[in-house]
């Protein structure tokens, strides 16, 4: 079974110097019983997880090259950890986001389309809260900031999207 896992840069592991991150976590996990589970039939699947986290990305970014990494790689799972930068906002003004609220809910409807080209099991990962005396603002990109109650609309909006649509 190959498993792609999209997303930001907690899907590709920044800072997670030791251990790479969830993605490449979940990769070794499978690695170190053999790469193997056991299929629907009972009989052993061969898992391979391609991480196609890429620092900075929100859905806009990732709808540009979902469809291409996807056909590379012909996934029989697809994961998706993405919307946190989607809720950045920009210069200290909560009103400029990177993505509307509306049109991450339009991107998340068109990733699903693009991924069920592919296969019918597609999971999200939610969001997580970050520590917002070091994300308002970004300390390496000052225009840029973090809210947790902005995320937690984010966050919000997959759960109603998965309950709706996955």
């Amino acid at each position: 079974m190959n498993i792609c896992v999209f997303g930001d840069s907690i899907t590709w592991g920044a800072c997670d110097y030791k251990y790479g991150g969830w993605a490449t976590r979940l990769r070794n996990y499978f690695e170190e019983r053999g790469d193997t589970v056991l299929g629907a039939d009972g009989k052993a699947v061969d898992v391979e997880v391609c991480n196609l986290g890429i620092s900075g990305d929100n859905t806009d970014d990732l709808l540009k090259r979902i469809e291409p990494e996807a056909i590379a790689r012909e996934p029989q799972m697809i994961i998706f950890a993405i919307g946190i930068n989607d809720s950045q906002y920009l210069d200290g003004d909560k009103n400029k986001l990177r993505v509307s609220l509306n049109n991450f809910i339009s991107n998340l409807n068109e990733l699903v389309w693009i991924a069920r080209k592919f296969t019918n099991k597609i999971i999200f990962v939610g969001l997580t809260d970050v520590d917002e005396s070091k994300t308002k603002p970004i300390p390496w990109s000052p225009a840029k900031s973090y809210d947790n109650a902005l995320i937690a609309k984010y966050d919000s909006a997959i759960k109603d999207f998965c309950k709706e649509k996955i």
